[in-house]
């Protein structure tokens, strides 16, 4: 694994289960007024939370990429 994304990671809370995760996003969100989501990570096998803006970025920017490969194809 690279250690740049070995470091991102290790500078994160991470929790061990799903149930967990979201359990304490319910409790920042009350405290912060910010609204957040989970996700698995591959690397330390655990849960991370993060921003809910950054992760809806990150997946329309995967979903664009994936339609560029097809229009590629064709």
């Amino acid at each position: 694994m690279k250690k740049s994304i070995w470091r991102q990671c290790t500078s994160k809370r991470r929790y061990r289960d799903e149930h967990t995760a979201n359990h304490y996003r319910k409790i920042f969100e009350r405290k912060r007024g910010k609204e957040l989501d989970y996700y698995w990570c591959v690397y330390c096998r655990g849960y991370h939370l993060t921003s809910a803006e950054s992760y809806m970025a990150e997946i329309y920017l995967l979903d664009r990429s994936e339609a560029d490969c097809l229009v590629m194809e064709i």
